[in-house]
């Protein structure tokens, strides 16, 4: 008796049936590497119709500014515009996050904080003003924060930090003068200096943007609440206002 017995030969309608049952008989399944190449051109064809549509950049603006306002992380916003070519007269900043969608959200993160809930968040053209009232940061008279004032705008800095936008800090100050033997000459020296403790506080609070820094003094006094008392026009004008400014800070 043999050792070795050849296999029974294989009837072509026993192929055909093994085939579609997917047994192989002397040869792979070659129908698989079929499949998996088409399976391979849909997906590829599928991601260069998502690559080919236009995205909407308003609702990814806001996507971006409520994650970054939200969980902190930065979200870089959709270009509308292509590019400027820089020069010497002209440099591309781009635009930063849309301040229609900022003010809610900003107003909603200041009133969590006791003393910055007082505070008004308000849109003037194109720009977004968080005005501080300097009465509830620093001394009479003075430019000095107060202990509660840094926790406060430790808090603004936490806000303000993840936002790509340019940003400037403009002084105001009432049109009483200033103490004859104060380290103040003028109102506008006042202001310049509430402003730039407010800047300062800001860096050491973890805000690593480079703010712009104003002192107007009472040039503005005559645009404050014209129908209210003289008193609360008075405290109204002394403030810092934090100005959010549309385009990304360079």
């Amino acid at each position: 008796m043999p050792l070795f017995t050849r296999p029974a030969p294989v009837q072509a309608s026993e192929r055909r049936l093994g085939r579609r049952a997917g047994v192989k008989y002397g040869g792979g399944a070659s129908w698989l590497v079929t499949f998996v190449d088409l399976i391979s051109l849909m997906l590829a064809f599928f991601v260069m119709m998502f690559a080919m549509t236009t995205l909407d950049a308003p609702r990814f603006d806001r996507a971006a500014a409520s994650i970054t306002l939200e969980l902190g992380k930065t979200v870089s916003p959709v270009e509308r515009e292509p590019p400027e070519p820089l020069s010497v007269r002209t440099e591309s900043q781009g635009r930063g996050y849309a301040l229609d969608y900022l003010k809610p959200i900003l107003t909603e993160k200041l009133a969590r904080d006791p003393i910055l809930r007082s505070t008004s968040v308000t849109g003037a053209g194109d720009r977004l003003v968080i005005a501080l009232p300097t009465d509830l940061l620093f001394t009479g008279g003075g430019a000095t924060l107060s202990n509660r004032a840094r926790v406060a705008i430790g808090e603004l800095a936490t806000a303000l930090a993840p936002l790509p936008n340019r940003i400037a800090l403009v002084g105001h100050a009432d049109p009483r003068p200033t103490q004859r033997d104060g380290p103040y000459a003028s109102n506008w020296a006042l202001s310049l200096a509430r402003a730039d403790a407010v800047a300062r506080m800001l860096a050491a609070s973890g805000y690593t943007g480079r703010p712009t820094i104003e002192g107007q003094g009472d040039s503005r006094f005559s645009e404050v609440a014209p129908t209210l008392p003289l008193e609360s026009r008075y405290a109204l004008a002394r403030r810092v206002d934090v100005v959010i400014l549309p385009e990304r800070a360079p």
